[in-house]
């Protein structure tokens, strides 16, 4: 009876007795782990990802070995022969009246894009989105990366807005009566760009009249009313006797005069006159209407509703028309220089290896997959030593 409690307490530490459903057999705690191994999923898809980033940084690779100075381009033509990812300078006048907000990522702060004048919209320059950060100029020279326009993240979405907006241009007035008068002439800017014929596109004409100004007096103690400063005038022989008034304020009159020689001789006769408190200026006149509706007779040129406009008077015509922003235009990305991207050349090599390491992981894990699968040779055979029975 004495030894039961005996046999009991060494059956307790015999590693082969039974255990309980929570307790842990000290012998699985010291077996060996299985060597991690890598599959050829796994080193496919890890291939793949390094692949990709290659590609993606293949760019700022090449562009970290350009030359810390600026390549000089003497004109706008070169800029557009210009190779992607490299580092130039040049004179150039953005077309600030077209400048647009674009974004790279919803991540990052936009930019600020805007054509070249003389370019054709095949030269662009791309600010950063805050003039608070932008360094000062004083000149029209930039400097910057030159990329492909088609190679940025925003293409799409730019060429779908431009296509949808239009932006004013202002055209050259003799290029315009030209056009109007002719529809094979070609239509063009004040920088030489072409304008695409739009029949519905707005037009604004500024008409400044040649042979007229407009005198404006201003109500003082010798001169408190229309009356007096129209007898001012006349004694002055700047205004002919009887003319209307051309408009009044509270304080203020208002007439247009003839002056053969300029408004500048009209303001001359006023200080002669020592009517220092009244103004010569210009008349001018804003007509709008669309493309179709302009046409030129006998030089003039004729605006809807039968307002005629001599070509000594077009002041400006500006036209709302559509920009295109072709693929292979280029994008100069100021504020980006080679030294920037330092850093490129580590992270390269680093995916290098890595896409060599995985390549060799793919090729074991396909050769140990194809010799795993193949039939093991004498199959069917009797082993060596031993007949059949």
């Amino acid at each position: 009876m004495s030894e039961a409690p005996d046999r009991e307490e060494d059956l307790a530490d015999h590693p082969g007795r039974r255990r309980g459903r929570d307790e842990v057999d000290p012998e699985l705690l010291v077996l060996p782990r299985p060597r991690p191994r890598v599959g050829p999923l796994l080193a496919l898809s890890a291939l793949v990802f390094c692949v990709y980033f290659l590609i993606r940084l293949h760019s700022d690779f090449s562009f970290s070995h350009a030359s810390g100075d600026p390549a000089r381009v003497g004109s706008v033509a070169d800029a557009i022969a210009a190779d992607p990812e490299s580092f130039i300078e040049l004179d150039a006048v953005p077309d600030r009246a077209a400048t647009l907000r674009v974004y790279a990522s919803d991540a990052r702060d936009g930019h600020r894009l805007a054509p070249v004048l003389g370019s054709a919209d095949r030269l662009w320059i791309l600010f950063g989105g805050s003039h608070w950060v932008e360094p000062p100029t004083y000149d029209e020279r930039v400097r910057g990366r030159v990329k492909r326009m088609g190679d940025l993240p925003f293409h799409d979405q730019l060429v779908a807005h431009l296509a949808a907006t239009r932006l004013p241009r202002a055209l050259d007035p003799r290029a315009a009566l030209s056009a109007l008068g002719d529809a094979r002439a070609p239509l063009r800017d004040v920088a030489g760009d072409p304008v695409a014929r739009e029949p519905d596109a707005p037009v604004t004409v500024h008409e400044r009249t040649v042979g007229e100004a407009l005198v404006t007096g201003f109500a003082t103690d010798r001169y408190p009313d229309e009356k007096a400063w129209r007898a001012a005038l006349e004694r002055a022989g700047v205004l002919a006797p009887g003319a209307p008034l051309a408009g009044k304020s509270d304080a203020s009159w208002s007439f247009r005069v003839a002056a053969p020689r300029g408004v500048d001789a009209v303001a001359a006769s006023l200080g002669q006159a020592r009517l220092f408190a009244a103004r010569a200026e210009p008349v001018e006149r804003t007509h709008r209407a669309l493309w179709r509706e302009l046409a030129v007779d006998g030089g003039e040129l004729v605006v809807a509703g039968g307002a005629r406009v001599q070509p000594a008077s077009i002041a400006s015509i500006v036209v709302e028309a559509h920009r295109r922003a072709p693929d292979d235009a280029r994008v100069l990305v100021t504020g980006e220089r080679p030294d920037d991207y330092w850093h490129v050349d580590a992270i390269f090599a680093l995916l290098g290896l890595l896409s060599l390491a995985f390549a060799w992981a793919l090729w074991r894990g396909l050769r140990g997959a194809r010799e795993g699968a193949g039939e093991p040779a004498g199959v069917g055979q009797p082993a060596e030593g031993k007949s059949q029975p």
